[in-house]
């Protein structure tokens, strides 16, 4: 059985972090698989993950070499594959038969490539800004670029414009957009609706792990979608209107082809849906997990 607290898990050669919290609550675990790719848990666990440990177990964990997890000592294991095995190893370590995988952004991929794996472990899917997109969709790096181009100051977006000017290659394209918006003075407002709703900086949170973020990014499996959508499972759909990062026609588009999936649209939020609307992100979920 699962006990509430802080614990090392070896799974794949790496000792990952893991957190459990609501141990004594009835239901399937919802497994927190964070974002980035490259980040940690540590920013949901802190806005929304105490409030849904009220709900159901939930276990937070930082994927090999991101945050407060080991890093491995061969990087060529930043892999799809090998975070998927990862998560299975993480599952049988833990004792459950049953989880709810709770991918936020890059989180969502690895959770639907585990269902599509282990779809017998899997209860319910909760999918929060998922980049999850159709073969015939253009993608989310090729739209990068046209993403930032907003935010920037006119002096930014007008060297961004040139620098790209002549540049075909989607992922130097969204290189160059990233370096735009990660070096704007409205960086915060690509992942925030609301500016009042930007956090102050966090000295204590762990910093992004670049190394796994160039080798997964570009990589995702055109034809994942297809195979999520063949599966019987109840999926939750969490989109931010205001979502510039991932965009609000992908999650839309994915809710419209799963065939068990709710999408639940919150208005006045961007990327950052457990932040701008953290009490109505839990009701969502806490709705979701009672049906």
């Amino acid at each position: 059985m699962l006990t509430d607290g802080v614990r090392a898990v070896v799974v794949g050669g790496v000792e990952h972090w893991v957190r459990i919290a609501g141990a004594g609550n009835g239901g399937v675990p919802l497994v927190l698989l964070h974002g980035g790719p490259g980040e940690s848990s540590y920013g949901v666990e802190r806005s929304v993950g105490d409030e849904l440990a009220k709900v159901a177990p939930v276990v937070f964990y930082d994927q090999r070499g991101c945050g407060r997890t080991a890093r491995p000592s061969d990087a060529s294991t930043y892999t799809m594959e090998r975070l998927v095995a990862d998560l299975e190893e993480l599952r049988t370590a833990l004792g459950l038969e049953r989880i709810v995988p709770w991918g936020v952004s890059f989180g969502c991929l690895l959770a639907a490539e585990y269902a599509v794996a282990h779809s017998n472990h899997v209860d319910r899917l909760i999918l929060h800004a998922p980049p999850i997109a159709d073969p015939l969709h253009p993608g989310l790096w090729t739209m990068r670029p046209g993403a930032v181009d907003p935010f920037l100051t006119p002096d930014e977006r007008a060297a961004l414009r040139a620098q790209l000017d002549g540049v075909t290659e989607p992922l130097e394209r969204t290189v160059a957009a990233l370096g735009a918006i990660a070096q704007s003075e409205n960086a915060a407002r690509f992942f925030y609706h609301d500016p009042a709703n930007i956090p102050p900086a966090d000295e204590n949170a762990p910093e992004p792990n670049l190394e796994m973020a160039m080798a997964l990014v570009g990589n995702e499996r055109v034809d994942l979608i297809d195979d999520l959508a063949a599966l019987d499972v109840p999926a939750l759909v969490l989109a931010g209107l205001w979502d510039r990062h991932v965009g609000f026609d992908m999650p839309r588009d994915l809710a419209a082809r799963l065939p068990r999936a709710t999408l639940e649209i919150f208005h006045r939020s961007a990327h950052s849906i457990d932040e701008e609307e953290p009490m109505e992100y839990v009701e969502a979920i806490r709705t979701f997990l009672a049906r």
